[in-house]
């Protein structure tokens, strides 16, 4: 496979990689579907108090998920939103009331690969 060949196909891959669903765990990880899954980050989207990354989703039951959204808020903090998304009469909804708002002072750890060459 040439050069260009796999540029192409990672061009065109890497979008719908960014776009992915986070894996469900938990109990009741196999009653959550693709579709439910679909409508529960829909109702993330639409929540204006919460950062819409989902980092973790994890099925309490099949009608309810916690979810986990956030993390680094600067080069100093790292912040993180737990709430619960419930499914009531057939649709999925962010339940306001269950948002927890944690924030931790982030070590400035800083890569190797951030290092700028002089």
């Amino acid at each position: 496979m040439t050069m260009r060949k796999l540029f192409g196909i990672v061009f065109l891959i890497a979008p719908l990689m960014a776009f992915a669903m986070p894996p469900v765990k938990g109990p009741h990880a196999n009653r959550i579907s693709k579709a439910d899954m679909e409508q529960i980050m829909a109702a993330i989207s639409k929540e204006p108090d919460i950062p819409h990354n989902v980092r973790t989703v994890e099925a309490v039951s099949p009608d309810k998920v916690a979810v986990q959204t956030g993390g680094r808020s600067g080069m100093e903090s790292t912040t993180y939103y737990d709430f619960n998304v419930s499914k009531r009469s057939g649709k999925w909804t962010v339940d306001s009331s269950s948002i927890v708002m944690t924030s931790d002072p982030a070590n400035n750890h800083r890569m190797d690969s951030d290092a700028v060459a002089r």
